[in-house]
């Protein structure tokens, strides 16, 4: 399963960055779907956030969640 990761950087703050991981993609999404969707969800994310903008965009498989 892949992921979008966002890095964003405040326009408030100087240069300061995160990452933010907005959301999980499909089971059987390809890379190159990751990277279409990157574009869609990449503005959704910054018009939720208008002090903040994207400055990188990866797709990376999932990570393994700890579990509690």
């Amino acid at each position: 399963m892949l992921e979008l990761v966002f890095t964003v950087c405040t326009i408030v703050q100087g240069a300061t960055c995160r990452l933010e991981t907005p959301l999980e993609l499909e089971e059987n999404t390809t890379l190159i779907g990751c990277l279409m969707a990157s574009q869609v969800e990449g503005a959704k994310w910054a018009q939720r956030h208008p002090n903040f903008y994207v400055q990188r965009v990866v797709c990376r498989r999932v990570r393994a969640r700890a579990r509690s």
